[in-house]
């Protein structure tokens, strides 16, 4: 019988230490970003660099110093990643702020930005994707921590990938949007297609199906907040083209 509780409240702390966690992670407008998700954030390879914006705030109980390490999963050819944290910004082979940034309880600190860029100035990006992960812990206890992967994905403006050429995502009228915003849309004999719209943080804000080979999308962007977004065709599941909207009321 002591050995079972002995085991059980090890298990109970080690279970409450495990689900510690004093960090939180938001977008600009105070929107939280679940732990360990996903974020796709979208360019173009006329694009020269794409930059992320996080917020980190302190919901614990005490004060934190706080570092930021990045973790290159997957890097497309000639793009390097850099970070700006803790009041100094550091170059692209630096994984791991040398620098901790205090964040009191309930703070938020608003000053860390990525930078994805072409590794060679005056050069744009491929199309492909890098993945990133960005993870902020306490300097004294790692485990306590809170990340998000970023998938950096750029694809041309206006050109279909290689084998998807009878696909089509005309440019969107008008643009800047208002009330509404519109486009055609042509899909190869035989494939599945659909739209979604993402914010300039990769956030999806619409989705829609696509149904026959041809037609017209309306989007009603009344609700849509003031900024640009990125229109993305796919295909079979497959992202094949991208078209930028700008939405201003």
């Amino acid at each position: 019988m002591k050995k079972f509780t002995l085991f059980f409240i090890l298990l109970s702390a080690i279970t409450v230490y495990a689900f510690s966690q004093s960090l939180q992670i938001t977008d600009n407008k105070g929107v939280i970003i679940p732990t360990n998700s996903e974020i796709i954030q979208i360019g173009s390879p006329d694009s020269g660099q794409l930059t992320t914006y996080m917020y980190v705030k302190n919901i614990g109980t005490k004060s934190l110093n706080v570092l930021c390490r990045k973790t290159q999963i997957l890097m497309l050819d000639s793009t390097e990643i850099t970070m700006c944290w803790a009041g100094a910004c550091y170059p692209s082979k630096t994984n791991l702020s040398p620098n901790a940034q205090l964040i009191t309880v309930g703070q938020t600190i608003t000053d860390f930005v990525g930078h994805y860029t072409h590794v060679i100035a005056g050069k744009h990006f491929k199309s492909g994707e890098s993945v990133v992960r960005w993870c902020f812990f306490d300097k004294a206890n790692p485990t306590d921590s809170v990340s998000v992967r970023i998938k950096y994905t750029s694809f041309p403006l206006g050109i279909s990938e290689p084998g998807s050429r009878q696909a089509m995502l005309s440019n969107v009228y008008p643009n800047p949007a208002s009330a509404e915003a519109n486009f055609n849309f042509e899909l190869p004999a035989g494939k599945s297609g659909s739209v979604i719209i993402r914010d300039i943080i990769g956030k999806s804000v619409y989705s829609e199906s696509l149904s026959g080979s041809t037609g017209k999308v309306v989007v009603n962007t009344i609700n849509f907040a003031d900024g640009v977004y990125f229109c993305v065709l796919l295909v079979d599941e497959k992202m094949v083209q991208t078209r930028k909207m700008v939405v201003k009321h």
